[in-house]
């Protein structure tokens, strides 16, 4: 066993961030040119991420919206470059033009913060679906169903009820397009996709279990969240690596199968340690 006979524990899927946007809120602008991204990816998939999830359009509440055509320009060579090798792509994005596209192009998954609960057709999910079951799709909720926004009506008293309900309409109605409950994946929305109160995040990280037991296939991403700066003083994007992984460890030790992160490798090896200091083998 390599390592010495130490045991290499994957509790969760990790999934890389590589965000080829302009304004991201943690890394907007650095990874605009192709070559940077796929430098990036690559390095995300060295440190041990499972899936790159590539975004070409920003989600936070000051990003301003791109046109589709230049949102899927930004992701095409990337996606061009690691679908040959092989490595499974999650693109995010809540537009059907580009949700297509990619699809097309031979992305494992899509990840979209409305949840699917946009008004243009759906149709071409019904098509991929039928020839390729293997795919997944992760319905992410969002007060507003959209770009995160800061005025919201969730608060801790009604937060998990408001989600249960929006995933049972989205499981509802994407089962209905032949698409099988084992391909969809469910993400609760953490910070301004819930509330500017960061008290309604953490009562979402309380309540996970209670999620779970009727969603299993759960993803969840509190990488450098503004809910975590917010609760620490106001710090800085760049100082909330440390809040992040706590975080993470709690999603791990409550057994999130996916984990959506910027910190690949520390990720990882918490993850390691954790499974050890457990016993797990």
């Amino acid at each position: 066993m390599p390592g010495g006979g130490i045991p290499n524990v994957s509790m969760a899927e990790i999934f890389g961030i590589l965000n080829i946007t302009e304004d991201s809120f943690s890394d907007g602008g650095r990874f605009l040119n192709p070559e940077q991204a796929i430098a990036q990816g690559t390095k995300l998939l060295q440190e041990g991420a499972d899936w790159l999830d590539i975004s070409g359009q920003s989600s936070n509440i000051s990003a301003k919206l791109v046109s589709e055509a230049e949102e899927w320009n930004r992701i095409e060579p990337v996606i061009r470059h690691f679908v040959p090798l092989g490595v499974r792509l999650s693109v995010d994005s809540f537009r059907p033009y580009v949700q297509k596209k990619a699809l097309d192009a031979g992305v494992q998954c899509i990840n979209d913060i409305t949840g699917f609960s946009y008004d243009d057709d759906r149709s071409f999910l019904k098509e991929h679906f039928s020839k390729k079951q293997t795919s997944k799709l992760v319905v992410m909720h969002s007060h507003n169903k959209g770009i995160a926004k800061e005025n919201s009506r969730l608060t801790e008293a009604n937060v998990i009820q408001e989600i249960l309900v929006f995933f049972r309409d989205r499981r509802s109605e994407l089962m209905s397009l032949g698409i099988p409950e084992s391909a969809i994946y469910f993400d609760p929305g953490m910070g301004f996709f819930l509330s500017d109160n960061p008290m309604v995040s953490f009562k979402v990280l309380q309540d996970l279990s209670t999620l779970l037991l009727e969603f299993p296939n759960m993803m969840v991403g509190v990488s450098r969240k503004s809910f975590l700066g917010k609760t620490l003083g106001g710090i800085s994007v760049e100082e909330r690596e440390f809040a992040s992984l706590a975080c993470e460890i709690h999603l791990l030790q409550i057994k999130i199968p996916w984990i959506r992160t910027h910190h690949v490798l520390k990720l990882r090896q918490a993850e390691k340690i954790l499974g050890l200091c457990q016993n797990l083998r």
